[in-house]
């Protein structure tokens, strides 16, 4: 039976270490953590005015008594929700084959399609979970959750993530939740939380770079809860490149005119 792997074009869930209780909080709520972190990633106006994104990784994936596998993630996005995303296996164990782990996904605003497993979908058969997510309308996730009412943004105890004194807030969006560690002195995310099959599953972000103003972490680790062990090495990532909607159609292969809303 083909075994399928569980690497996800929406974004490679990592596991991060175990934190340890702080029992001394200060009177900043959720949003004002939230706003605290876009100003120092970058600031509110300049992540709004942001027209396209570009970034590369690899990915390394060890997976107990199997080996490593590793591939390279591409992933082109023009805002609003322009975008083609590629993860391929460059090598691994020889009982782990392409088509069980090469993804592909393209969308616009209107169309668009997920390929895996040697399988092509269209984008409005994958969950709405999914093509939210891939249908991006902003280069950063924590822009949207500003417009949110303030009972969905909800300020937890406060932690220590590696030894350093963290903000801990949970924000309630389309029907998921998500834990945000924010790290207190640099006010740039440590850890990014999300319930999955195995467990919550913690994002550890580290080698935080500035590009062209904006602060990006650079190496995403993960233990999965004896799944395996991940991490996503970013090589490039550029802001404002100039990519345009025509140029993400050709990287997926598509000739046709690129459909745009009325």
């Amino acid at each position: 039976m083909k075994r399928t792997f569980g690497i996800s074009l929406l974004g490679i869930l990592l596991l991060g270490l175990a934190s340890t209780p702080v029992v001394a909080q200060d009177d900043m709520t959720a949003r004002g953590i939230l706003e605290a972190h876009i100003e120092a990633t970058g600031g509110l106006t300049a992540w709004k005015e942001v027209k396209d994104l570009t970034s590369l990784a690899d990915i390394s994936f060890e997976i107990p008594q199997m080996g490593t596998l590793m591939l390279k993630l591409e992933s082109f996005t023009v805002f609003p929700g322009y975008g083609y995303t590629n993860i391929e296996l460059l090598s691994g164990p020889a009982v782990v084959t392409a088509d069980q782990v090469n993804q592909k996904a393209y969308y616009t605003p209107l169309e668009g399609w997920v390929e895996a497993n040697g399988t092509r979908s269209n984008l409005s058969e994958v969950p709405a979970a999914q093509r939210t997510q891939l249908q991006r309308t902003s280069s950063k996730n924590e822009l949207a959750y500003l417009d949110l009412p303030d009972s969905v943004l909800v300020r937890l105890d406060d932690d220590v993530l590696n030894e350093k004194p963290v903000y801990v807030i949970s924000v309630t969006d389309k029907g998921q939740t998500i834990k945000y560690l924010v790290d207190k002195e640099t006010k740039y995310i440590a850890g990014q939380a999300t319930q999955t099959p195995v467990g919550e599953v913690l994002s550890v972000m580290s080698d935080y770079r500035d590009v062209g103003g904006f602060i990006f972490p650079f190496v995403q680790t993960a233990e999965m809860g004896g799944q395996g062990t991940q991490v996503i090495t970013f090589t490039t990532i550029e802001v404002n490149a100039g990519l345009t909607a025509a140029a993400i159609a050709a990287k997926a292969g598509v000739s046709k005119k690129v459909a745009t809303p009325e």
